[in-house]
């Protein structure tokens, strides 16, 4: 019979990501599952993206 996993660092590996927009912060959100090679343990990471806005001289010189 097994007698459990021995205490380990987790290794881990990008499960799924997605990137949405916050209408109310105004960022570009990137949301990742990580995943324990080791044991399956799942973790959610959030990172905020900036987004520089546009350049409006570019836009007039069109």
């Amino acid at each position: 019979m097994s007698q459990g996993l021995r205490p380990h660092f987790h290794q881990e590996y990008i499960g799924r990501s997605e990137q949405y927009y916050n209408k109310k912060k105004h960022l570009l959100i990137k949301k990742e599952q990580k995943i324990c090679m080791i044991c399956g343990r799942e973790r959610y990471v959030t990172t905020k993206c900036y987004v520089p806005p546009p350049n409006r001289k570019e836009n007039l010189n069109r």
